[in-house]
């Protein structure tokens, strides 16, 4: 392979000065040779990841942000910073800038490889033994944990393990079923701002949403901060046109060898050969976008339109009788799980050619996300004017409120679940919340653990992906949201993965894992889901929140909420058998009947569904001439109103 390229880059330290602001006291190596304070210009604002907006509210913390690289144009650097906040009296060794009553610093650390959490749990005892010895120009501890990290990282038998501190629990714990919208959310391709304070739960929620994507972590990530801006912007490096190349992906399996020649052994739960494929056409126009180039062309070369439509391919089978849904769940899961991730076009390509994944971003780089070559973007903010600048973005996710805000009518629609999806999301959340017998498994067992919820979402993506290869119309991609899977198609990372050879997605079966009989527990689900998100449902639970003042209050404030609740309650009934209108046209269709019923009796995979239920549950299918006349009260939009989804 070459000569061996260390992984960690830099380690820094990023304090606060009264005057300057946040400044570079210490580096190894130095970023620029014989000055030892300054910062390349491509990362002028490097400080302002490292010791972010709000920090000064917390004794410490820990933030994750994403930095393009200075030498190649399709590489991004990992950043990890801890930070501290000390009182002036522990300080040793006082120097005449510390002027305030507090020290505050981060030890950083610059980084080839997306280990996250492997490396932010070093350097939290690093920085708390740095703070601790009270005098900050003892630097041969920072030196000492360049070369130690970097010995580690390069050691043939180390196993790194990219999802430490990406709980997938606590995400579908705190999101519940808005996780699944999340996570169809990310693959339109939408300028997406999430916000919250502190920083590390910010910075966590949004790579946990991306680990949940197979292989997106440890190869998708490569361009996520790499953008040719329209202009030149100090806060970003510059590239000349012979520094574009193609994009090469090559997935990680048991190891992963970067564009840099470095090899990283990583854990992960599949054993297939891998495979090389080609990661389509991803050239993009002088204004940043897409050519239009005509994808999946190839596809009919290596498929009937048998094969296409799901005829005589293995795939997960319907349940035949109780006696029987064990072995059927084992062999599905197994079968699924054995899928090549190359074969079947993973990662997608959904940060690359101006779509940014930024965990972390400062103010300083407000103007970067206007720049009209960047398509979209997953940014993360702490400071309070990203959420005030409406024009840039689509939607906006408070991890406090547990919000997500979208002002755009039609994006609301191609964001609806269907009753499919809301048992989807409650089958993950029945299993994830289910109390544990043994306290020693509890967050590590395969059911309900992290492992399993990717896995989950591994299912259900292969699902989605091959479904959409169906022809418009069919009623399978109606259980995704026929509305959805159209505009999913004219995304990028779609035209991609179409335009690739995927023989593995051929072998899944086409269809959503949770299509089943319209049954009582989904007017339970479909009931609570407009409750919780819908504005109409949203003042009905802030009318009844108030009963406790007084009944006359309470009438006239209930009676209000319903009279403009109307459209919300009724169109909640349609939404079980009729998916969002697209241009507010209302369309509907009868569900196809199948053989499944609700999430209650589902064992382990979403494919198979116990029927014990079904008779007390089964009820008929609303007429969709009926349901067709409703008025959604929730599709009116005036300026100013802020909508969730």
């Amino acid at each position: 392979m070459g000569e061996k390229v260390d992984p960690i880059l830099y380690v820094l330290v990023i304090g606060f000065h009264h005057k300057r602001g946040c400044q570079v006291e210490y580096s190894f190596p130095e970023l620029v040779p014989g000055h030892p304070n300054e910062c390349p210009a491509g990362w002028k604002y490097l400080p302002t990841l490292a010791l972010p907006d709000g920090s000064h509210n917390y004794d410490e913390d820990t933030v994750y942000f994403h930095l393009p690289s200075l030498t190649k144009p399709v590489r991004t650097i990992y950043g990890i910073s801890c930070f501290r906040q000390i009182p002036v009296e522990k300080i040793k060794n006082k120097t005449s800038d510390i002027t305030r009553g507090t020290v505050q610093k981060s030890v950083c650390v610059l980084s080839k490889v997306p280990l996250f959490g492997q490396i932010q749990v070093k350097m939290c005892l690093i920085t708390h033994a740095y703070f601790d010895e009270g005098d900050f120009s003892q630097v041969s501890i920072l030196e000492d944990t360049y070369y130690h990290l970097n010995a580690v990282m390069t050691q043939s038998d180390s196993i790194q393990q990219p999802f430490i501190g990406l709980s997938a629990r606590d995400f579908i714990l705190h999101w519940k079923h808005k996780a699944v919208l999340l996570f169809k959310l990310m693959l339109l391709e939408k300028r997406v701002i999430f916000y919250k304070s502190p920083v590390h739960p910010l910075c966590s929620t949004i790579l946990t949403l991306v680990s949940l994507f197979p292989d997106m972590i440890e190869n998708g990530l490569h361009n996520s901060a790499c953008i040719r801006l329209s202009r030149p912007m100090s806060p970003m490096p510059e590239y000349s046109d012979e520094d574009s190349s193609p994009i090469k992906i090559n997935n990680m399996k048991n190891t992963n060898e970067t564009d840099d020649g470095i090899t990283i052994r990583v854990k992960i739960a599949e054993e297939n050969p891998s495979q090389e494929i080609g990661a389509g056409d991803n050239r993009t126009s002088s204004n940043g976008n897409l050519e239009k180039n005509e994808v999946g062309l190839e596809l009919a070369k290596f498929c009937t339109d048998e094969e296409l439509n799901g005829d005589d391919r293995p795939c997960l089978q319907r349940e035949i009788s109780s006696d029987t849904i064990s072995d059927v769940t084992h062999n599905n899961l197994s079968y699924l799980i054995q899928l090549g991730t190359e074969s079947c076009g993973f990662p997608l390509q959904i940060f690359t050619k101006g779509s940014l994944c930024l965990p972390y971003l400062s103010l300083p780089y407000l103007d970067l996300l206007a720049d009209v070559n960047v398509r979209s973007y997953l940014v993360g903010a702490t400071n309070v004017l990203f959420k005030q600048k409406r024009q840039l973005y689509d939607i906006l996710v408070d991890i406090d409120g547990n919000r997500i805000e979208c002002q755009d009518m039609n994006l609301r629609k191609y964001l609806h679940l269907t009753t499919e999806d809301l048992r989807f999301a409650d089958y993950l959340v029945k299993r994830v919340s289910e109390e544990k017998h043994d306290v020693f498994l509890d967050g590590v067992g395969w059911e309900g653990g992290d492992e399993w919820i990717r896995t989950q979402f591994r299912i259900y993506l292969l699902c989605l992906l091959r479904t959409s290869m169906l022809q418009d119309g069919s009623r399978e991609i109606d259980h995704f949201n026929s509305s959805f899977v159209s505009c999913w198609r004219d995304s990028h990372n779609y035209k991609i993965w179409l335009s690739g050879v995927n023989p593995g997605i051929l072998d899944v079966h086409p269809g959503h894992p949770f299509a089943g009989q319209l049954s009582v527990a989904d007017m339970k689900l479909r009931f609570a889901h407009t409750m919780q998100n819908t504005e109409s449902g949203r003042k009905i639970n802030q009318a009844m929140a108030t009963t406790g003042k007084a009944v006359v209050t309470t009438g006239k404030a209930v009676g209000g909420a319903i009279s403009q609740a109307k459209g919300a309650l009724s169109s909640w009934w349609s939404n079980f058998l009729v998916n969002p209108p697209e241009h507010g046209e209302k369309t509907a269709e009868t569900r196809q009947d199948c053989q499944n019923d609700s999430t209650d009796g589902i064992t382990n995979v979403p494919a198979i569904v116990n029927n014990s239920d079904k008779e007390n549950n089964e009820i008929d299918d609303v007429q969709s001439n009926d349901v067709s006349k409703l008025y959604d009260n929730d599709d009116k939009h005036n300026p100013g109103e802020v909508h969730t989804v």
